[in-house]
């Protein structure tokens, strides 16, 4: 029974650490993980995803590549291929993947966050949960629970020591 707190508990943990590694820790490298809400951009970023976008400048950035940035209401972010770029104007112009036309405007240079490095198909689903209130009362009972695991094992352990057992 104390094997099974013991790995009950381990195995909890490694799961909150590798989700920590995989939604945390790229924020504090400067890599933003994304979640993709629309399948404008699909097949290539499935809607569920998780997109890792790393900070680029707008001048480095060339036809074909696929950009980030910010709309005009500076609070929604889109991910798309670039079609254009005008460096007189500082602008780019982009189209969504499965999208037939392209975008009805331009993006500036200083609107750009960056490019995506990697996207990991249905881990969006699982992030957006996990932000949400029901998300983390979750993993606040997963770490009550690993404490329980955690104390029922050492009273297991102390109980086989006084029996004499172990």
């Amino acid at each position: 029974m104390r094997h099974l707190c013991k790995w009950s508990a381990l195995g909890i943990c490694m799961v909150l650490a590798l989700l920590t590694l995989l939604l945390v820790l790229p924020g504090l490298l400067g890599i933003h993980p994304l979640l993709v809400q629309s399948g404008s951009m699909e097949p290539e970023y499935p809607v569920g995803s998780v997109i890792y976008v790393k900070s680029t400048e707008g001048a480095s950035l060339a036809e074909g590549d696929v950009a980030t940035f910010y709309l005009p209401d500076e609070e929604t972010l889109v991910t798309h291929r670039i079609v254009r770029v005008d460096e007189e104007k500082e602008e780019i112009y982009t189209k969504g993947d499965a999208n037939e036309l392209e975008d009805g405007a331009s993006t500036p240079f200083s609107m750009i966050v960056g490019t995506p490095i990697l996207c990991i198909p249905n881990l969006g689903y699982l992030a957006g949960y996990l932000s949400s209130a029901a998300g983390k009362v979750g993993i606040i009972l997963l770490v009550i629970l690993v404490c329980l695991l955690s104390w029922m094992e050492g009273a297991l352990i102390q109980e086989q020591k006084e029996a004499g057992s172990l």
